[in-house]
């Protein structure tokens, strides 16, 4: 009879009381086992995010690593370009002008968004350069009962119209545009709180680069909502923020989060490698 794999017990020290601790005793570069996978999504569930120093990983090991915690996410501009690479590389050159699309949730016009991310430092700017996420579950837990009420029966349309089109048909070759815009289709219709599907904890979900509308509100109605929301992902109290160093890894849960990038590093180098885990409909 084949023997149980042992359960793996993580040494996790938090970051802040609200989001964020840092793994130790953990060598990220080994095969990753079930129970890694298992005890990665647990310590998620309660931090949010979690961060691992100098790890040192290469480009397999961190497709497995991210691999462990379920089937591997490929954008539809890589999957329409007939890539399937799910490791791409985020560079800022010492000559560009860092540019950050502010407070975040990745890919939130999709129908199934993705549901972690594992993002790596290769090159680390002296100064300058870190991220910092916002527990979402704190941010809907810390609202009045009748503000909650009011925002659960509320949809977001969360539409790719404008920018992201715009990227496409700018950078894209233009026997791919038309392929890509179907992958990526017009948008997707979120709930504005969501339950996550493994804690069961409810967060606020939303993306303001493309949650331009809201189901049955006006225009100003709308634009009243997009405020609020706004404020609640700035508050510094249900935040962390980490400064990067070559080799380091970060993994993060998609569902309850948000994040930004500092644009802080001018005129210095900056290479991160991310992979990104498939996720459900949004509930």
């Amino acid at each position: 009879m084949a023997s149980k794999e042992r359960d793996v017990e993580l040494d996790c020290t938090p970051q802040t009381a609200a989001i964020g601790a840092c793994v130790d005793g953990v060598d990220l570069r080994a095969t990753p086992s079930a129970a890694l996978g298992s005890a990665l999504r647990d310590a998620l569930s309660r931090y949010h995010v979690l961060f691992f120093r100098g790890q040192g990983l290469d480009d397999e090991a961190h497709r497995r690593l991210a691999e462990c915690l379920g089937p591997l996410f490929v954008h539809p501009f890589e999957a329409a370009m007939g890539r399937s690479e799910p490791v791409h590389s985020i560079v800022d050159r010492p000559e560009d002008v860092p540019d950050r699309a502010g407070w975040h949730t990745d890919d939130s016009y999709l129908e199934r968004p993705p549901a972690y991310a594992v993002l790596r430092c290769e090159v680390a700017p002296v100064a300058g350069g870190d991220t910092a996420w916002c527990n979402m579950e704190a941010a809907f837990d810390a609202l009045s009962g009748p503000m909650q009420d009011f925002l659960m029966g509320l949809r977001g349309i969360h539409a790719t119209e404008g920018s992201l089109l715009d990227y496409v048909r700018t950078h894209l070759p233009p026997d791919r545009v038309a392929e890509t815009l179907a992958r990526v289709g017009s948008g997707a219709v979120h709930p504005i709180v969501r339950t996550h599907p493994v804690s069961g904890q409810r967060a606020l979900y939303f993306e303001l680069n493309f949650m331009r509308r809201i189901e049955g509100l006006s225009g100003r109605e709308t634009h009243f909502v997009r405020a609020f929301l706004s404020k609640q992902v700035e508050n510094v109290s249900l935040q962390c923020r980490f400064h990067w160093r070559p080799g380091d890894v970060a993994i993060w849960d998609e569902r309850s989060t948000q994040h930004i990038g500092a644009a802080d590093h001018a005129g210095q180098h900056r290479v991160m490698k991310r992979c990104l885990v498939a996720g459900e409909r949004p509930l």
